[in-house]
């Protein structure tokens, strides 16, 4: 006679494949003929356990239920059942790592009855894998920072997760995957100069399995180079502009770059470069104004702060225009004289207008003049030009007339 008792199935976890959800609680017969599992094996992964068990092809069976515990003495809970009795293979995934966990079995027929308890077992999961061994973040690099690390020794990991955080809420989030477990290094690039960021790497199996996070390295991105001081620009050099800055003493300089424009409300263009702390911008014109700002450009290409405010340079002006004071009539012709207003003064230039036909002397010396061709009869007017020792002309004098 067989002999039955009732058991509780509780509800189902996760499933491989073959296996069917338990939805809710059901009642079982126990059938006391029905075969007994005698013998499970095992083996672990880090959030899996995989199960093994001899083949009942011959009994009268259907299927199996398996059944997990997460602590000895505990309820075992329903979290499969195989309705293949072919099947000779399940795995229980997405379990904790370095946690045990118990295990049975019972076969199951047709008519849903089920048999005695079979033997329990304890499997252990596997803890999580290493963090990556080594990790260093390079300082000082323009506008990146690189992180380099030792491969990781477990033949599991395939890729790596670098994590970032800010030095402001030291929060980490994922920034990139680096495939390949020889992957060895990462550059963080785009960033500004002078950052400041955290980093750590995850090593990642193929089943996507996290490793512990490395050991946070700190970096920070290359700082701009000083910023140039003391820009001076000439206002007395003829036809051009000299500017002159304070030397700096940067061990990663490069040159210096000079920015102009001919008003500060036109935007500032790139003259030159050079790697003295002094420039001669030529300028055509007399009293040019011309405005400036000056940086300097480090051998990575990172440039210094710029001033807001333009230094202003002129080049020379004009020396003063001369006043006559003499513009006399004679019997061998007409007498000019002047007087300078300024000592620039090296040479002149008298232009005569009237009397019919217009004269020009030039490459005169001395500060008057006698028109000896001046014809009787006629009126003539006189003007004086002033020129320095750079050939800059003075404005013309006012004008002398005189009736020859």
């Amino acid at each position: 006679m067989k002999k039955l008792h009732w058991i509780i199935l509780s509800s189902a976890l996760a499933f491989s494949a073959c296996s069917t959800t338990m939805s809710s609680p059901q009642i079982a017969q126990v059938n006391d003929t029905l075969p007994k599992i005698s013998s499970i094996k095992s083996i672990s992964d880090i959030t899996s356990i995989a199960f093994e068990w001899e083949p009942l092809y011959d009994q009268n069976i259907a299927g199996y239920y398996i059944y997990r515990a997460n602590a000895a003495g505990a309820p075992m809970e329903l979290i499969a059942k195989i309705k293949n009795k072919f099947q000779t293979h399940y795995t229980d995934t997405n379990l904790e790592p370095n946690t045990r966990y118990y295990y049975s079995m019972k076969t199951f027929n047709e008519l849903g009855q089920v048999s005695q308890d079979g033997v329990s077992i304890e499997a252990f999961t596997n803890r999580v894998i290493d963090p990556v061994p080594f990790v260093q973040a390079i300082v000082g690099l323009p506008n990146r920072v690189k992180i380099v690390w030792r491969p990781h020794p477990d033949v599991r990991v395939n890729s790596y997760i670098i994590e970032r955080a800010n030095m402001k809420d030291m929060k980490f989030k994922e920034l990139t995957r680096v495939k390949n477990r020889l992957s060895a290094e990462y550059i963080d690039d785009s960033l500004k100069p002078d950052e400041s960021f955290q980093y750590r790497i995850i090593a990642l199996t193929y089943d996507g399995i996290k490793s512990t996070p490395s050991k946070i390295v700190e970096s920070t991105t290359k700082a701009l180079p000083p910023m140039v001081s003391n820009l001076q620009a000439s206002k007395d050099a003829p036809r051009k502009i000299i500017l002159t800055w304070d030397k700096i003493d940067y061990a990663d300089f490069a040159y210096y770059k000079i920015y102009s424009s001919s008003t500060t409300f036109l935007p500032f263009s790139v003259v030159a470069k050079t790697s003295e702390n002094t420039y001669e911008d030529v300028v055509k014109g007399v009293a040019e104004k011309r405005y400036y700002k000056v940086s300097m450009v480090d051998k990575d290409g990172l440039e210094s702060p710029i001033a807001s405010e333009p230094v202003e340079g002129i080049t020379l002006g004009a020396p003063l225009a001369p006043s006559i004071v003499l513009c006399a009539v004679e019997d061998d012709g007409i007498r000019v004289e002047w007087v300078d207003n300024d000592d620039r003064a090296k040479e002149y230039i008298v232009k005569r207008s009237g009397g019919g036909s217009n004269a020009v002397f030039k490459e005169i010396k001395s500060k008057q003049l006698k028109d000896i061709t001046a014809v009787p009869g006629k009126v003539y007017s006189y003007e004086v030009i002033a020129i320095d020792a750079n050939g800059i002309e003075s404005k013309a004098s006012d004008k002398f007339t005189a009736v020859k």
